[in-house]
């Protein structure tokens, strides 16, 4: 199995022909192949009709994967009309359930000012009604008949007290019967003599009787004639009204509009006086537990949506999506001491304002409202808004408005990274229902003509505009260079466009400042080497903790059980790579590898199975006649955290085959890889900050032209080194060797052959041969020291 070394050609950044798109083209993120497929899902999520076609768009950050999402669904969206207006008007016979209604785009706000228009004129209208010479003098009329009749009554009455010697008064109090003396004047019965007082008793009860029939039917004329001064209040306003109803009504014909407006008429008809108080006066009950309303208050018009100005529907991105925010609210004025709701201080949320369009989220900011899920997943399933105020707690407010709901119907976008989708949202079965599209944009891309053309374009655009000076063909090379090394593959460019696009603008920053016109490579250069610098604190304190011998790292000499294993720390902002020291000690035993990190709970499961790989290729080549006999201690030095992963695997195996064999391992070699149990390499990854890990340990301690690095074959096209390193290995300072198999690695560590055999019989003066040899040694021990009955020789 060959092992091959990289030539400095194949390590540095790789070069692309630069190819621009058209002149007339204008390139879109989602025209890369890497974004092709998320482009499709939301071109097939848009078109269906169907409830539970909503979209997930997930991606890595940084991939323009949500200004990608809003421009290619503002496109989209252009293409329809514009949905329709949204009012909230009064319920007249449940004031606490105002009713929505659906009005064609533009349509609300004429409504709205049709209707101030109409209460405004009310006003006016109904004084010159109620004041006409015709209405006025049927009223006085009418007043005057009532006023006759009443009197003959009374006078009736009166009359008929008379001839039973007793008199009615009317006084402030009311109605007064008073007996009479001989010469008519009014006493009290005991001034009237006794021969005449029973009479008179009698009498005055007679009286009273009549006294009240007369009352009862005074009252009912009194409403009578208060129907008929009301019937004819009513009837003048009715002339004024019926006309601007109509007008109305014929204008403004949308479903369940012409029911309302008759409701209207109805009830400003019912309360004509309030129209004679000041506007601001509350002159209405309005029941419900709620205080008076002024008529602009009870007639008003909640235009809870207008699409007046818009041509298509919204593409809203509601940043916070808290209840609130995201299904509205319902606001409170002062007024009498305390807060009252009102159906005109419905204000509209997220939701209404994505209603006939799209509503974008972002993931994490759902999260991070976890309690809105539920009632988003709701809305989703009934499709209609409900604004509530259980979600706040406390006791309700007496005659808070309930608004009935509004349909639903939009789709829902949630763009995040994939950990939110698989760790949260597709665990969710109610999720998998609601949305079934996933957009995925994938991390890389290959760099081919048309991606390179579109990557040349939007990097071209996008430094243009944010640093005012063009970028040259030099630049744009180093830019897609920088674009593959964040990919991890020479043949492929990261999907994450936006961190190249911040490193164009940085190199922009620096011409300017230098004063040149354009971007050139070494800006793009300086720009990369200046962003590490700011962002290498950890690692430069790391890298000086190992000068100073605080952490062990050699790179040179040879070690009986040892290894520098390469390996990377992520920050987040920064990842570098740091050797760490892999030790093996061997002794006569029979319990194989003993994982230290294991034993004390430092090492995740994948580092576990790791070793139990490793222990599988040492029994497959040195247990098969007599059983596996030693005992190994492997552990990471001055490891202090957890240990997770596998790219150790061929490190721990050399330091365990070196500690069994006690062949010395060199130091001056570094080695990355993930093994099975045959032995084979397999790929890992941050192969390029692993490589330049281990490289300034060899700057910082001297180069002996001897050191370098050992990695799988399967990660030669993964290697994008800086430029540094890669002069190194240019001038013969630095080496990179590719392997296969655990043998070329073994071989290359202790410049011995390895000496496998498919029959286990291994040469004595190879690394496997003296490592078999020590075995045997091991078997006999054990053997002996237990009693064991003697090993037949081979």
């Amino acid at each position: 199995m060959p092992v091959s070394r990289l030539d400095a050609e194949d390590c540095g950044f790789p070069h692309f022909r630069i190819r621009s798109p058209h002149k007339d083209q204008h390139p879109k993120i989602f025209d890369f192949s890497s974004h092709y497929r998320a482009a499709e899902a939301l071109k097939f999520g848009l078109s269906m009709s169907e409830p539970g076609f909503n979209i997930f768009v997930l991606g890595l950050d940084r991939a323009g994967r949500m200004t990608a999402t809003l421009d290619y669904l503002n496109k989209a969206m252009e293409e329809r009309s514009a949905p329709d207006d949204w009012v909230y008007l009064n319920n007249f016979s449940r004031t606490n359930r105002p009713r929505p209604y659906a009005l064609p785009a533009g349509e609300g706000r004429k409504l709205l000012s049709a209707m101030e228009t109409l209460i405004s004129h009310l006003r006016e209208a109904f004084a010159s009604a109620f004041n006409a010479p015709a209405h006025l003098t049927e009223t006085q009329t009418q007043t005057e008949e009532a006023r006759t009749q009443l009197r003959e009554k009374f006078d009736a009455l009166r009359e008929y007290a008379r001839e039973r010697g007793l008199d009615v008064q009317e006084n402030e109090k009311g109605v007064m019967i008073v007996a009479l003396n001989e010469d008519g004047e009014p006493v009290s019965l005991d001034e009237i003599p006794k021969e005449r007082r029973n009479e008179a008793e009698d009498a005055f009860e007679e009286v009273a009787e009549e006294a009240r029939k007369t009352l009862l039917s005074t009252r009912d004329l009194e409403e009578q004639i208060a129907d008929t001064l009301d019937s004819l209040r009513r009837s003048a306003a009715k002339v004024v009204l019926k006309p601007r109803i109509k007008k109305l009504r014929d204008k403004f014909t949308s479903p369940g509009l012409k029911a309302w407006f008759e409701a209207l008429e109805k009830d400003i008809l019912d309360n004509i006086d309030a129209f004679e108080e000041a506007s601001d006066q509350p002159a209405i009950e309005s029941g419900d537990g709620k205080i008076p309303e002024t008529v602009d208050d009870r007639y008003a018009v909640n235009l809870l949506i207008d699409h007046s100005r818009d041509t298509h529907p919204d593409v809203v991105l509601e940043p916070s999506p808290s209840y609130d925010n995201l299904f509205g609210q319902i606001q409170y004025r002062p007024m009498g001491g305390g807060m009252h709701p009102h159906f005109s201080l419905i204000k509209p949320g997220a939701l209404h304002r994505a209603n006939g369009g799209v509503l974008v989220l972002r993931a994490e900011s759902l999260l991070e409202h976890e309690e809105c899920w539920g009632f988003l997943k709701a809305a989703l399933r009934d499709r209609e808004i409900r604004i509530e105020e259980t979600h706040k707690g406390g006791a309700p407010t007496a005659g808070a408005p309930e608004p009935r709901p509004i349909p639903l119907d939009l789709k829902v976008v949630i763009v995040g990274a994939p950990k939110f989708y698989y760790t949260f949202f597709s665990l969710d079965v109610d999720f998998r229902n609601h949305f079934r599209v996933k957009a995925d944009i994938d991390a890389d891309m290959p760099a081919a003509g048309r991606n390179i053309s579109i990557y040349t374009g939007l990097l071209r655009e996008s430094a243009l505009a944010r640093s005012g000076i063009p970028v040259d063909n030099g630049a744009i090379r180093q830019l897609l260079g920088q674009a593959a090394r964040w990919a991890g593959e020479r043949d492929k460019l990261t999907a994450q466009i936006e961190r190249v696009e911040d490193v164009a603008i940085e190199a922009g920053a620096l011409a300017r400042a230098d004063g040149r016109e354009s971007i050139r490579a070494a800006d793009v250069r300086r720009a990369i080497e200046e962003r590490r610098h700011r962002n290498s604190r950890l690692e430069d304190k790391s890298h000086e903790r190992v000068q100073r011998r605080e952490i062990l790292i050699d790179s040179y000499g040879a070690v009986v059980g040892q290894v520098n294993a390469l390996t990377v720390l992520d920050y987040g902002d920064h990842a570098f790579g740091l050797p760490a020291r892999v030790s093996a000690r061997s002794y006569v035993g029979s319990l194989g590898v003993l994982n230290i990190e294991r034993m004390v709970d430092m090492s995740g499961p994948l580092q576990q199975k790791s070793v139990m790989t490793i222990e599988g290729f040492l029994k497959s080549r040195f247990a098969q006649d007599f059983p596996l006999s030693f005992a190994c201690n492997v552990t990471f030095e001055q490891n202090y955290g957890g240990i997770e992963g596998d790219s150790a695997s061929m490190a721990e195996l050399c330091a365990i085959i070196s500690a069994i064999s006690h062949v010395p391992m060199r130091q001056n070699i570094g080695i990355t890889g993930s093994m099975n149990q045959f032995g084979e390499a397999q790929p890992v990854g941050g192969i390029s900050h692993k490589i330049e890990g281990f490289y300034r340990i060899c700057a910082d301690q001297g180069f002996t032209g001897d050191q370098g690095v050992i990695i799988p074959q399967a990660n030669a096209e993964n290697v994008v080194l800086r430029e540094e390193v890669v002069q190194a290995i240019r001038q013969g300072k630095f080496n990179i060797w590719t392997v296969e198999h655990i043998n070329d690695a073994v071989e290359l560590l202790t410049g011995m052959p390895s000496g496998d055999r498919p029959d286990s019989q291994y040469p004595e003066d190879s690394v496997y041969g003296k490592a078999m040899e020590r075995l045997r040694r091991n078997d006999q021990i054990l053997r002996d020291r237990y009693a064991y009955p003697p090993r037949a020789e081979m």
